[in-house]
């Protein structure tokens, strides 16, 4: 149960769906989402915490930066499921559409994943 109220509090803020959402292509640098989305740095940093606290995502350290991706092989129920749900949910967000489009620019212009 404690696992799932976790889960369910780090899903309940559309930010953190969004940057979600953008995970589901792959690992992202937080100066990338950053740009992507439009917040500040700690802000980003702050929803990305949440989402690895409760095991949404994982991080690695590259030079001065942090690299998220989400925790598709946590062997969590709760976790399989709700980025299963994330996939549909994000499909129908407009704003989501819009983030993509700035990741699929950024992609071009910076020659990233």
């Amino acid at each position: 149960m404690h696992n799932f109220i976790r889960i369910t509090k780090a899903l309940s803020d559309p930010t953190r769906v969004r940057i979600l959402g953008l995970l589901l292509g792959g690992e992202l640098c937080v100066c990338n989402i950053v740009e992507i989305m439009g917040l500040a740095q700690p802000t980003i940093s702050r929803h990305l915490k949440q989402c690895t606290d409760a095991d949404l995502t994982i991080g690695r350290k590259a030079g001065g930066w942090t690299h998220y991706r989400l925790a598709t092989d946590s062997t969590d129920m709760y976790i399989s499921t709700f980025l299963d749900l994330l996939q549909q949910a994000i499909k129908t967000d407009e704003e989501f559409t819009a983030l993509q489009s700035n990741l699929l620019t950024l992609k071009k212009i910076k020659n990233i994943l």
